[in-house]
């Protein structure tokens, strides 16, 4: 019983890819919004540059962090 369970997952789960690829194929989805000042942008690469900038920002603090305590004597 326990096979036949994990058969039908893993086949749903390709019918499920499947599906989401074809979907994926035949329609487009953009984040653009209009501003008040009819000024159109991304939101979502405005998001993603965000959260690059954070994350090479915490990157360098614990860069910082790892030297100092590299540079120390054992």
């Amino acid at each position: 019983m326990l096979v036949l369970i994990v058969a039908v997952a893993i086949i749903g789960s390709f019918v499920i890819e499947y599906a989401v690829h074809l979907f994926a194929n035949n329609y487009e989805i953009e984040w653009i919004a209009i501003h008040a000042d009819g000024d159109s942008t991304n939101y979502a690469q405005e998001i993603a540059t965000a959260m690059r900038k954070t994350h090479r920002e915490s990157e360098r603090q614990m860069n910082k962090a790892f030297k100092v305590a590299s540079d120390e004597r054992w």
